[in-house]
């Protein structure tokens, strides 16, 4: 059943995509402090003060708790990306989407790459008791062998620019696209079924700590959602305002569930902060206030901006930590903030904003050589320069938003 609402963008979650993203700074920020940097990457039980304690161990971490705020961004990719595929459609080449959306991914992360070790190599990272064990994690050698090796984004990231780490599952996701089109597009009587079988699969995963079988599994929720967004709303619209405060509780709730006591987090605790992710990603798809919040300004700007803030707001946030650390730490982290935002806004305009456009001309070109030979390989169908057939593929502006998806 083609989906018949019309809409392929839905405003409010580019919002929640650049909440998520200030989130995932804020995380940054924060964990540079000696006493939360120590608790959240090395020893729960590390004292802190009253503040750090209320900041760590209350619902206030949510509001910078990057691991949710992760998979919010695995979701959103599942979503966005599928919504192309949710249009009638025959005949569909995957060579331009491959070559839109591996583009659209590489050609950032190799700039924010370059970034990070321009940035190492003029103010190069050292240990320091001024900040956190955490922080010091970050000092590194960018060796050509280890940005070579990020480089790849499949195997993983180094400590150059660890946030590419999320790539490498952004990557998976988008070659193995056609098989999660074929799923969620599948058996569409059975999508409560198919729901609850990638939810096992990411509990399975999170139980077995196998990072391919938490993860990729998220995205497969965003597309089931995607896919079935209409019906969705239309099983929804006719609940209570009341019962989205619940249903929004739990979503922080169990988004924020590793750290809600000191003690260490039970097995198969990434299952449940995938539960609270997507809670949150459905409250901003169904409900007012939510969308209200998504389409401000302020989350529209962050939105816009937020695989380029993702990309290089840590690389700027530690060369500034090194620079003014010794005069004031929390004057560091202040500068770092506005320097990440205007690292980012620079960024997009003149990193982002091309690659894209590089993507979509790549993707074009494709499109037109394959509808060049799709034509050579039909029997009696001349080619004669003929414009290509739009009828069996979503509008150009379509396929150029889901082709970039603005993933973090």
């Amino acid at each position: 059943m083609p989906n018949q609402s019309g809409k392929t963008r839905v405003t409010q979650l580019d919002g929640l995509r650049g909440i998520a993203a200030l989130v995932v700074v804020a995380c940054h920020l924060l964990s540079v402090l000696p006493g939360i940097g120590k608790v959240v990457s090395d020893d729960r039980t590390a004292p802190l003060s009253a503040a750090g304690d209320w900041a760590v161990f209350s619902p206030l971490h949510i509001l910078w708790n990057g691991t949710p705020a992760v998979h919010v961004f695995f979701v959103l990719s599942g979503f966005v990306l599928i919504l192309p595929f949710t249009k009638a459609a025959s005949g569909r080449s995957w060579a331009p989407y491959y070559a839109k959306r591996l583009l659209r991914l590489y050609l950032p992360a190799w700039a924010s790459l370059a970034v990070a070790v321009a940035l190492i190599v003029l103010i190069p990272r050292t240990e320091s008791p001024l900040q956190s064990y955490w922080a010091d994690m970050f000092v590194v050698d960018p060796t050509l062998g280890r940005v070579a090796k990020d480089s790849l984004l499949l195997l993983g990231a180094s400590t150059v620019n660890t946030p590419l780490w999320t790539l490498r599952w952004e990557v998976a996701f988008s070659l193995l696209l056609p098989v999660y089109v074929f799923v969620a597009l599948r058996w569409r009587r059975f999508w409560h079924l198919k729901l609850g079988i990638v939810l096992a699969l990411a509990a399975a995963g999170a139980a077995l700590n196998a990072d391919w079988l938490i993860y990729l599994p998220i995205f497969a929720i965003g597309a089931i959602l995607g896919v079935e967004r209409d019906r969705i709303h239309d099983l929804t619209r006719r609940w209570p305002r009341l019962i989205w405060l619940p249903v929004t509780a739990a979503g922080l709730l169990l988004a924020n569930a590793e750290w809600i006591s000191r003690g260490e987090p039970v097995p198969g605790v990434e299952a449940l902060i995938t539960v609270g992710s997507t809670l949150i990603v459905l409250v901003f798809l169904l409900t007012s206030p939510a969308k209200k919040l998504g389409d401000t300004a302020v989350a529209q700007w962050l939105g816009k901006i937020s695989f380029s803030l993702y990309l290089v707001h840590l690389p700027v946030i530690l060369a500034c930590v090194t620079l003014l650390r010794s005069v004031s730490l929390p004057l560091a982290l202040a500068v770092a903030a506005v320097a990440s935002f205007g690292a980012a806004e620079l960024f997009y305009r003149f990193v982002e904003q091309p690659a894209h456009r590089v993507s979509i001309a790549a993707g074009r070109a494709m499109e037109r050589r394959t509808g060049r030979n799709d034509r050579r390989d039909a029997p009696g169908i001349p080619d004669a320069g003929a414009a290509p057939d739009r009828r069996d593929s979503p509008p150009a502006r379509v396929m150029a938003e889901a082709g970039s998806g603005r993933s973090s």
